[in-house]
């Protein structure tokens, strides 16, 4: 039963460069429509010159708070009155809580990816060996989630290195067990990593819509059957880095559990409740079948 719109109904929403085919909408007002909650979340398009306006916008329409995507998770931090501890460790956020027109960041993509991988997954992940594709804001994440996991090793390729080497000089105070390195993505050593590593994850959007047959890979690249492959992407929900794998005989996992975690969590930083584990399910496999028809009706 949806709460009629009316004088006293809250803004949420999800601030990002590109987010015509997000389905963050989706999972959030099933939520607030489920528990009665007189608020709607919105896409809400922002271009990069205007961030900062955007951000100031939301205390004077008093909305409760908003989601941040690609690509302004590193960018909104520094305009924050206060950072949520393993945010601030991260360097990056991707949810805003908005309370007594004070901004608050939390990064809910920590949770979000831990509890994918946890979760109907049962990864093991200490002791393993990571390549990440990708140095932004959602690496940033995965990368850490991945050392307080305990993690030995994590190569970094990413097309600047200057953005992972970043990550590296952060990290490597806070974990100093775990060695990270960083290469450029046409680096030769590509093949050498991940023949040798546990898990192969996509943290770039390349292969999401609506460019789905972009592969963040090198043609020339080979994978094995015995890593796992998790593409953050979670629309579609084959990407063309999952095919890859997929037909080398690898574990695969998509970002769709990931979405729903984070999402959870969010909406509990905003309301103060935590959906119980039956919704969360059925939001998974909402999810999933939303894909699923997006992807009929962009064929």
């Amino acid at each position: 039963m949806k709460k009629e719109i009316n004088g006293e109904t809250g803004i949420v929403g999800i601030i990002g460069g590109n987010i015509n085919y997000t389905l963050s909408p989706f999972l959030h007002n099933q939520l607030l429509d489920y528990y009665l909650i007189n608020n709607r979340y919105l896409p809400l398009h922002v271009s990069e010159g205007r961030l900062v306006a955007a951000i100031e916008g939301l205390r004077a329409l008093n909305a409760k708070g908003v989601n941040i995507t690609i690509p302004f998770k590193e960018k909104t931090i520094e305009m924050m009155d206060t950072i949520e501890y393993s945010a601030f460790r991260v360097g990056a956020i991707n949810t805003i809580v908005i309370k007594d027109k004070l901004l608050l960041g939390f990064n809910t993509d920590l949770i979000g990816f831990k509890r994918s991988l946890m979760r109907g997954n049962e990864i093991e992940l200490k002791g393993k060996r990571a390549v990440i594709l990708g140095a932004g804001g959602a690496a940033r994440a995965v990368i850490y989630v991945l050392c307080t996991e305990g993690v030995k090793n994590i190569s970094i390729f990413n097309r600047t290195p200057v953005k992972g080497e970043r990550i590296k000089k952060t990290y490597q105070g806070f974990f100093p067990e775990c060695c990270i390195q960083v290469f450029s993505l046409k680096d030769s050593c590509l093949q050498e990593k991940i023949n040798q590593t546990d898990l192969l994850i996509n943290a770039t959007p390349l292969g999401s819509y609506p460019n789905i047959d972009f592969n963040p890979l090198p043609d020339n690249i080979l994978l094995n059957h015995r890593l796992i492959a998790y593409d953050l992407i979670y629309s579609p929900a084959k990407t063309a880095f999952l095919k890859q794998a997929e037909q080398s005989g690898a574990k695969t996992v998509n970002g769709c559990k990931m979405l729903v975690y984070q999402a959870v969590e969010s909406f509990y930083l905003w309301t103060g409740i935590k959906p119980e584990e039956k919704i969360v399910r059925q939001l998974i496999r909402q999810l999933q079948d939303k894909v699923q028809q997006s992807k009929i009706a962009l064929n």
